[in-house]
């Protein structure tokens, strides 16, 4: 470790001096030794480093040594460019380099040097297009089409569109260029230079996309700030944003493929990408200008830089204070009714607990009815007396009956074989209706009549209604307790997760994906981890107790504890499981320490977080969340919202008997995942219930995103961009 250390401290430095491509020292023959020199270390440090798997952000270009971070945050990038056109225009103002400039090619060769800068920009770029619903400013004219959205919003957006637009314009004709610098010619480049800094200024431009993040800065003479403010901005484009986000209906921000968190985040790195492009393209131009004898620019290139700088400043803590405010909690919609496919949208356990019509006298041994039906209130089905209503229909015989009541003495019971049912309805003699009448006479149904007797003059034999907790070939109840773990001893980290069901089993299906820097995660090794599939028992040797690697749901043991587990700081997830924590299902996350700049996740120091209260806790029980007469989930014709907060539970329980004959298991369970996109880091995992009353709503996934205002700060260092070379007298 401690050798890892010094290697990184070793190229961090190798890094700096190429990453202002080799400051000019006195001499262009000395610079010239440098290069072979300062590129052979870094390379050999670079390839030592990784050997440990780390620091994989790292790329060489070994033709002119520059080595570049993959830049893929916004601030990163603002810094880089920066440092680079400062570097690169004192290079300009040295006779001999200004010589070996004009020797080969002048123009072309500052172009190239722009153009190592590409990929950098292009990643910015692409991570910000990618997403399911079109990227960042798709999504934000989503927002604008809101009925609850601003005016104010809708006014800036499109003011800032505009401006956007014609800056990537011309950027798009600078990115063309850089792709065939070998070819482009001088008027060419002299026309665009001389375009960047007439008419509609690329700095006008740069000057009002800030003001609508910045409306009232420091500078500003007229605006006097509170005492006890340290906001250097205020009332900008992102704290509109955020009240946008905020009035947004739920049924907008679980359509997101991010959170409201990575929304405005986007969009600060959005306009911080905008302003890089500006400044880069007024930079390249003034060199142009300047090799082409139109004058020095010194002072229109020192007043860019500071204004560039203070710029770069303050968006990043206007961002840093409007996502200090915003969730990066992340959650998904419903799936509309009419897509719902259970095992696809949604999973529901079976027949875990399930309405059952039993005659009194089946539910003792001495076949008696001197009991009334609440008297039975955990029992078992002792027989089939004269072969009634027990005779055709499935019985509970192997299984627990519990909470028996008496409704009404006469019935007619619509009897079902359809999977997961037995009866679709029942009708009393009163002409009371449990359940959804139907037509009773199909392939799958039969009318069967129900009468309750009297035994001698004394005992009324009567039909109950019960529920049946019967372990079998028609009860999914099971749940995995294995870990599903994501590689990170080879850099991978959870992306995303879901329930399946795999062979009557419920699991958790983790997502994973290759850490890169700065909160950033390699699309192409995205990928689903397969399930490890679990085998329970089945036929004779099939009950509801917990077996190796899986729980058991039973009467007694159903209860699922709803959590909100975050990783401290600097820590990211890295894995998932169930444990059985005084008879809940209860969720655990594994988290694991990662580097911010490198991506580097050290796996050796993983710990497992989870919350261990119970409802016994003497300090912060837990509390219950109650489904009050709940129908089937999907029977919902409103979205659902989320009603639980951390440090509740739930437990499975039959739907309404007025509505459902109490045949379905609720909540069901979402089996959407839930991933942002593009990918992230996540530093949170939750378990919640949404619904709507009445219904018996649903149990998901939630996941946090990376706080990126945790890594925002601007240190003094990172604006000093010269080095020791250059001190040299």
């Amino acid at each position: 470790m401690t050798r890892l250390v010094s290697a990184e401290k070793k190229l961090r430095s190798c890094l700096l001096l190429l990453l202002v491509f080799l400051q000019p020292t006195r001499s262009a023959i000395v610079a010239h030794e440098k290069v072979s020199e300062i590129v052979q270390q870094a390379q050999r440090l670079l390839n030592t480093t990784l050997a440990d798997g780390k620091l994989r952000s790292f790329e060489l270009d070994g033709n002119n040594g520059a080595v570049m971070t993959q830049l893929v945050q916004p601030l990163s990038l603002q810094i880089a460019v920066m440092q680079v056109t400062a570097a690169l225009s004192r290079e300009m103002n040295l006779p001999k380099w200004q010589a070996m400039l004009r020797a080969l090619g002048g123009d072309r060769e500052v172009l190239k040097r722009f153009a190592q800068m590409r990929s950098h920009f292009a990643l910015l770029e692409k991570r910000l297009d990618a997403g399911q619903d079109g990227g960042i400013e798709e999504q934000l004219n989503q927002i604008t089409a809101l009925s609850t959205s601003s005016t104010t919003w809708a006014r800036i957006w499109q003011q800032l569109q505009t401006l956007i637009q014609e800056v990537d314009n011309l950027h798009d004709w600078f990115d063309r260029y850089q792709r065939n610098s070998a070819v482009v010619n001088e008027r060419t480049l002299r026309d665009f230079a001389e375009t960047v800094h007439s008419g509609f200024t690329i700095e006008k431009a740069l000057a009002s996309i800030h003001e609508a993040v910045c409306p009232y800065t420091m500078d500003d003479e007229d605006m006097q700030r509170p005492d006890n403010s340290s906001v250097i901005c205020d009332g900008g484009v992102l704290e509109t944003l955020q009240t946008a986000l905020t009035r947004a209906n739920d049924s907008f921000i679980c359509s997101l493929s991010k959170s409201s968190h990575q929304l405005v985040y986007d969009l600060y790195a959005l306009l911080t990408l905008t302003d890089a492009k500006g400044y880069a393209m007024m930079q390249f131009s003034w060199m142009l200008l300047r090799l082409y004898g139109k004058g020095s620019y010194v002072t229109e290139t020192e007043k860019a830089r500071i204004d560039f700088e203070r710029r770069m400043t303050e968006k990043a803590e206007a961002a840093q204070n409007v996502l200090s405010n915003l969730t990066n909690w992340m959650w998904k919609c419903d799936t509309p009714r009419s897509e719902q496919v259970e095992n696809e949208t949604y999973i529901q356990f079976t027949e875990l607990l399930q309405g059952y019509v039993v005659n009194e006298v089946d539910l003792n041994q001495d076949n008696t009815c001197k009991e009334s039906c609440s008297a039975y209130s955990n029992s078992q089905e002792k027989g089939c007396f004269g072969n009634q209503l027990c005779a055709q229909s499935r019985r509970c015989s192997s299984g627990r009956i519990y909470n028996c009541g008496f409704i009404e003495a006469d019935s007619n019971v619509c009897v079902t074989n359809k999977p997961g049912r037995r009866y679709d309805w029942i009708q009393y003699k009163s002409g009371r209706v449990f359940g959804q009448k139907t037509e009773c006479n199909s392939s799958t149904s039969k009318n069967v009549k129900t009468d309750s007797w009297w035994r001698w003059v004394f005992w009324h034999c009567s039909y109950c209604m019960c529920l049946c907790d019967q372990p079998g070939p028609h009860s999914d109840r099971y749940v995995s307790l294995q870990s599903a773990l994501a590689a990170s001893a080879s850099n991978r980290l959870v992306t995303g997760v879901r329930f399946v069901k795999k062979d009557r089993v419920l699991h958790i299906q983790i997502q994973e994906g290759e850490a890169l820097p700065q909160g950033s995660v390699n699309e192409t090794t995205l990928q689903w981890q397969p399930i490890n599939p679990i085998k329970v028992p089945s036929g004779q040797q099939e009950t509801a107790e917990d077996g190796l690697g899986y729980a058991a749901l039973r009467y007694e043991e159903r209860a699922l504890d709803l959590d909100d587990l975050v990783a401290p700081k600097g820590h990211v997830i890295t894995g998932l499981r169930f444990r059985k924590l005084g008879g809940h299902l209860n969720l655990e996350a594994q988290a694991s320490p990662i580097d911010f700049m490198t991506g580097s996740i050290d796996s050796e120091r993983a710990i497992w977080l989870s919350n261990d209260n119970t409802p016994a806790t003497e300090t912060n029980p837990r509390t219950k969340v109650s489904l009050l007469s709940p129908d089937v989930s999907t029977r919902s014709h409103t979205p659902s919202v989320p009603d639980s907060t951390s440090d509740q539970f739930i437990e499975f329980q039959v739907t309404s008997l007025e509505k459902d004959v109490s045949q379905n298991t609720v909540p069901f369970i979402e089996a959407t995942p839930v991933a942002p996109e593009p990918p992230v880091w996540l530093t949170g995992i939750g378990i919640y219930h949404k619904g709507q009353p009445g219904y018996g709503g649903y149990v998901a996934f939630r996941i946090a995103t990376l706080n990126f205002s945790d890594y925002m700060t601007v240190s003094s260092e990172e604006f000093n961009y010269t080095t020791e070379e250059d001190t040299l007298g």
